[in-house]
């Protein structure tokens, strides 16, 4: 089976000062593995931090070095891949103010590319199950981004993959907080000076997969 645990980093809206607006996280084949492995890392900082081990981690809690130093960990292990789409809204073309129309369309542009790549795979006998911290969507958008997918999915492009997406409450589920990590440092080596650089270094064990969104048509 494979997972995909999804967050979002700026601001969509027109409005917003924001340049840059991402949605990233984790791929993973390997879940069991690597949630293991994220839990013993989030004690240990926990325990450094002098944070109570019942409070969520949350990258706005860590500096960039802490973000960093837990990418590169995790990266390590098998079936772990870093995976996240920039929207730069200086180039997209259009001014978003029906943000959840966009936000499905740019996570439907994530994973055409992560197919593209031959990272996921749709055939019959797959499944994807994509997982969303729900603090990111309205209540009445909870459905509209599941029937999306599979109409564009499996209707019009007639991959035969089961998807299944769920939302979830970030304090219950390690990997929706790896997520929030991954995409965090992703917007901010996008804002840096030298982000190519950055990226290079977050990329030392060749797992991060990064598309850049360079116009909505």
């Amino acid at each position: 089976m494979q997972y995909l645990f999804l967050d979002e980093s700026g601001n969509l809206h027109k409005n917003s000062p924001d340049r840059y607006f991402v949605i990233g996280g984790v791929f993973t084949n390997n879940y069991a593995d690597i949630k293991k492995s994220y839990v013993e890392i989030n004690h240990e900082l926990k325990e450094k931090l002098n944070m109570d081990f019942e409070t969520e981690l949350k990258a706005a809690y860590l500096n960039m070095e802490e973000k960093m130093d837990i990418v590169i960990k995790l990266q390590k292990m098998n079936g772990m891949y870093i995976v996240g789409i920039i929207v730069d809204k200086e180039k997209i073309g259009v001014e978003i103010d029906e943000i959840h129309l966009y936000y499905n369309y740019i996570i439907r542009k994530l994973i055409d590319y992560l197919i593209k790549i031959k990272l996921v795979k749709m055939t019959a006998n797959e499944e994807l199950y994509l997982n969303i911290d729900k603090s990111s969507m309205k209540i009445e958008d909870i459905n509209s981004l599941e029937n999306y997918l599979k109409t564009h999915f499996n209707i019009e492009r007639r991959f035969k993959c089961k998807i299944n997406v769920s939302y979830w409450d970030s304090k219950k589920n390690y990997m929706v907080q790896v997520a929030d990590i991954m995409c965090n440092t992703i917007w901010n080596i996008a804002q840096s000076k030298n982000p190519m650089r950055l990226f290079r270094h977050l990329d030392r064990h060749g797992r991060l997969r990064i598309y850049r969104l360079i116009k909505i048509v």
